[in-house]
């Protein structure tokens, strides 16, 4: 049990610290939630990743306030009670974070579970697109591929299994192609990272989702598919949860894009200006190279023909089926030019230690 004071402040939080910052520090506790305080330590409530998503949908921010985003009434335990209490509570319950409070209801200690919050293992597949050539990066994929390049000094691809494995996927799919032995060696049949790992070679180039017609007989029910160069903080169950709750066909995962315009924006009407926006930025929401699609969308996929996933987006609109947009608020990057390979190792050991 943590009962010194300087030890709570990775698994706190209070009111008025942004969603950032609770995000940040449940990727740092691998608890899969806060303890909300006040300045005098009074339990005010708990919140985890689940709420925070919640937040999200309801309209907040990444810098918004957490403030009543959070539950009011969390599960709590009096510290005369801790001894035959709080690992009976920890078990029953499932939660990861057991605050102990006094009399006057005062956090004095944290009982946390033995291990970091593990997520419940589920049968849904993952697709895994690696067989990119990686030619922006040049010379550091001449012999190498891509998602094999080490960052914070392992693959981008064994981060990316750990993470699935984490929250709780176990069976794996990799459509290779460029340099596809050295993959298959490293990943074998998956039992070294807890997972199921099979394969699919590419003998032609068949786009961003062509290669997944191929192995269509293994996928039965809802899955992901995803980029191999991607570093991101995202809970992927969190994906294929919203997924299943907005009765999607097709869900993008969606990273926020920002432009900063490095001239004043005249905006007109005719001839007449009616605004003048001095180096705005302007923001968007784009495609974050992770997806959720339903089984039946692989009719929709030609055999051994190229087809990227904008494709298939068109194919789905035009018969008027439902795509859904999930917002990846957590960090996101695409590893595709030299500048994102130094800034990934740059980030790595800070957020993603698991």
């Amino acid at each position: 049990m943590i009962r010194n004071k300087e030890d709570f402040s990775k698994y706190t939080a209070s009111p008025n610290d942004s969603i950032k910052t609770c995000m940040a520090r449940i990727e740092q506790n691998k608890k899969g939630g806060l303890i909300i305080i006040d300045e005098n330590y009074l339990l005010l409530g708990s919140i985890s990743d689940g709420d925070i998503r919640r937040a999200f949908l309801a309209g907040k921010g990444i810098d918004d306030a957490i403030n009543l985003s959070y539950n009011t009434s969390p599960i709590k335990c009096l510290d005369h009670e801790t001894d035959a209490l709080t690992f009976e509570i920890l078990i029953e319950k499932k939660i990861t974070l057991l605050p102990i409070v006094d009399s006057c209801n005062v956090l004095i200690g944290i009982q946390t579970s033995e291990k970091g919050h593990r997520f419940e293992a589920v049968s849904n597949f993952v697709v895994i697109m690696v067989g990119g050539e990686g030619l922006r990066l040049g010379e550091l994929t001449r012999s190498t591929p891509k998602t094999l390049l080490k960052v914070g000094g392992k693959p981008i691809l064994q981060t990316i299994l750990e993470r699935l494995e984490y929250f709780g996927f176990r069976n794996i799919i990799l459509c290779t192609g460029h340099l596809s032995e050295a993959i298959e060696e490293f990943c074998g049949d998956g039992s070294n990272f807890g997972l199921n790992i099979s394969f699919y070679k590419e003998k032609n180039k068949l786009g961003t989702v062509g290669a997944v017609k191929n192995v269509e007989n293994q996928l039965k029910e809802p899955f992901l598919v995803m980029n191999g160069d991607l570093l991101t903080g995202l809970n992927y169950k969190n994906i294929l949860d919203f997924h299943k709750n907005n009765n999607s066909v097709m869900t993008i995962g969606c990273s926020n894009y920002t432009s900063k315009v490095p001239y004043g924006v005249i905006e007109t009407e005719g001839v007449r200006v009616k605004r003048v926006l001095e180096k705005p930025t302007y923001s968007y929401r784009v495609s974050g190279g992770i997806y959720v699609l339903n089984h039946q969308l692989l009719d929709l996929i030609p055999y051994d023909r190229y087809f990227d996933i904008t494709d298939l987006m068109e194919e789905i609109i035009a018969q008027e089926k439902v795509i859904t947009a999930f917002p990846i608020e957590e960090y996101w990057l695409d590893i595709g030019m030299p500048n994102d390979f130094l800034k990934a190792n740059e980030d790595y050991n800070q957020l993603f230690k698991l």
